[in-house]
């Protein structure tokens, strides 16, 4: 009887030995399972809220242009019913068809590259170096644009929530997920406290500005205080 019950002991040592063995991989590769679940979780994410901050300087440079061509003059072709090859706008000679600039009599040439100022990306550059970025310096801090994480911010780059996108192309720089994206984001391209979406210059100074008011072409870039408005 002494003998049974010993032998019993062992098998069911044995039983709990084999349960656990059986157990312990399987369990090990739930958790495995869940840890590589929760990673790609967290990865997209980070991709989701990198989109979200990427779609938010697009949509700030459109509405910048939508406001640029609000600004612009109208054109005294005549519309889109005009025959712009019946009309010499600048009296210069050349049909608006035909002409680089319709509205420009004297179609002046300040770097003599063979581009007309009015079509010419940087009149004062023969090379365009303007409008390469790995040639420009936007913000004059000493690295050039293609190579610089805020090009029109001269201040050094930060990363408030972490998200791994600067906080000069962070629509919402206190929030990872940038889910509060909205009509005017928190978007400040150029860093002079003021939102894209309001700011005359919001690529910095040096680049085209437009009131956001829509009123003329141009604006005084001096008239910044570089403070956000109220309200903003």
């Amino acid at each position: 009887m002494q003998r049974i019950t010993r032998l019993a002991s062992i098998a069911a040592v044995a039983i709990a030995i084999l349960a656990f063995a059986l157990w312990s991989p399987t369990e090990t590769k739930a958790r495995g399972r869940k840890s590589s679940l929760r990673k790609e979780v967290a990865e997209l994410r980070q991709e989701v809220a990198a989109l979200r901050a990427s779609l938010a300087v697009v949509e700030s440079r459109l509405e910048f242009e939508a406001r640029q061509d609000a600004a612009a003059p109208t054109s005294p072709v005549g519309g889109i019913c005009g025959d712009p090859c019946a009309q010499d706008s600048d009296g210069d000679g050349t049909g608006d068809c035909e002409d680089l600039c319709p509205c420009d009599v004297v179609n002046a040439d300040t770097d003599s590259d063979g581009v007309p100022d009015c079509v010419d990306p940087c009149p004062d550059d023969s090379t365009d170096a303007c409008i390469d970025p790995c040639r420009n310096d936007s913000d004059g801090d000493g690295t050039n644009d293609c190579e610089d994480a805020c090009p029109w911010d001269p201040a050094p780059a930060t990363d408030g929530d972490a998200d791994g996108v600067p906080d000069c192309q962070d629509p919402c720089p206190d929030d990872p997920a940038n889910v509060c994206i909205g009509p005017c984001p928190l978007l400040d391209q150029d860093g002079d406290g003021v939102r894209d979406c309001s700011d005359p210059c919001p690529f910095g100074s040096t680049q085209p500005c437009v009131s956001p008011a829509g009123e003329g072409s141009t604006w005084d870039p001096t008239a910044q205080t570089g403070s956000a408005k109220p309200g903003e």
